[in-house]
């Protein structure tokens, strides 16, 4: 089951959900107020890299969403 990052446009709370249906996953109601007025957010794919015990993670590249520094960033060529 995927894991989805809301907003609540009502009382601005982030929160996580399990999505029971990846087609079309259905709006959880707020956990702070109750609110089925959450807004999904775009969310952003995280790796580790380096050795088991390296926490290091890559530095974002010029266009500030992917891994590539000091080369060509494909989103900048837009």
């Amino acid at each position: 089951m995927p894991l989805y990052e809301y907003i609540c446009k009502k009382c601005g709370l982030e929160f996580e959900d399990w999505a029971r249906s990846v087609t079309k996953p259905a709006k959880p109601a707020c956990p702070d107020c109750k609110s089925k007025s959450a807004e999904r957010k775009l969310s952003v794919f995280a790796a580790r890299q380096g050795s088991a015990g390296s926490s290091a993670m890559p530095e974002a590249g010029p266009c500030g969403s992917c891994c590539q520094p000091g080369g060509a960033c494909p989103m900048m060529d837009e």
